[in-house]
């Protein structure tokens, strides 16, 4: 059902119970709508999306049945210095979106944590992304690092780079 979701039990700012939330690695397919519906202007990308990349893997959080929230993490060095401690363990956040109903209810905060708990087991020792000017507030709260100024894209919304070393403790 492409564009449209079912209003599960949310209220406030967390979902009712935690049943209400389900989060998992998920196929590419299945986070493809939900993707393409939100992340606007950009162009929707074919399966599979990112074809080059050494390692990736998805995450979803669910609402009940619903896909509320989708995140792809794949292996990818944010810089091409190869003498980087990181390099070779660097992964990066792409598609992460968020249904609109669902925004600001912790949905992609738990895609985020279980992709960092993934990464980890991983021997990840990097995340980083270029996430949306909207989306910045999100990612300096997961203790992310803004590095340098925004970056313009022709046909895209304005966004930043993010990085976070892995295993660096963070409290809200």
């Amino acid at each position: 059902m492409k564009g449209q979701l079912t209003h599960a039990p949310v209220t406030g700012q967390f979902p009712t119970s935690d049943t209400d939330l389900r989060v998992c690695l998920i196929s590419e397919e299945a986070g493809l709508d939900l993707r393409n519906s939100e992340l606007t202007p950009a162009p929707p990308k074919p399966v599979p999306a990112y074809p080059d990349a050494k390692a990736l893997f998805h995450v979803g959080a669910y609402c009940g049945s619903v896909l509320a929230s989708v995140g792809t993490f794949t292996l990818e060095d944010m810089d091409l210095d190869q003498g980087s401690p990181s390099s070779g363990r660097s992964w990066r956040i792409r598609g992460m979106a968020t249904a609109q109903e669902f925004r600001r209810l912790g949905f992609a905060s738990a895609v985020l944590d279980h992709g960092l708990r993934e990464i980890r087991r991983r021997g990840g020792l990097l995340i980083w992304c270029n996430g949306r000017t909207t989306a910045g507030s999100f990612y300096r709260h997961h203790g992310f690092e803004q590095i340098g100024d925004q970056r313009h894209v022709r046909g895209l919304p304005s966004h930043y780079r993010f990085k976070r070393a892995i295993g660096q403790a963070h409290f809200s």
